[in-house]
């Protein structure tokens, strides 16, 4: 799929097998898309350094490449984890020709690896106050 993901604004929803709206520390969630509720945020591969992208959601396994895991829960910052590597913004400028993201090994000590998953608004947000949202990468 060539659709990826970008930080400008809100446009993805969270879900769990707990309440939509409150994800306790650890648990394993989707990232769907408000545009297209049947796609959820995936890394393009299992590898650190893969783009995110959006594909149709897993089951919510441990095998599920669609399950990331927000490691301190909602409303906090907080790295969203997916395996031994963690959603990061490193390089990212917003609104330039840099705004794809992917995973990298998790580094506690990384601030464009934490995230604050809100609930109401849902939204998922970082210190910069951006937002994970939808994007296309240009075709060549």
């Amino acid at each position: 799929m060539f659709t990826l993901l970008t930080l400008v604004s809100s446009a993805l929803v969270l879900a769990s097998g707990v309440a939509a709206d409150f994800i306790p520390a650890g648990t394993a969630a989707h990232i769907f898309s408000t545009q297209n509720t049947s796609l959820a945020l995936a890394p393009q591969a299992a590898t650190p350094n893969a783009y995110l992208e959006v594909t149709i959601p897993g089951d919510g396994s441990s095998n599920d490449p669609s399950a990331f895991y927000i490691v301190s829960g909602s409303g906090v910052p907080s790295q969203i984890a997916y395996g031994d590597w963690c959603i990061t913004a490193k390089g990212v400028v917003p609104e330039s020709a840099s705004q794809i993201l992917y995973i990298a090994e998790c580094d506690a000590s990384d601030p464009a690896q934490f995230w604050t998953v809100n609930e109401n608004p849902s939204t998922i947000s970082n210190a910069d106050g951006n937002c994970i949202t939808l994007g296309r990468r240009p075709t060549v």
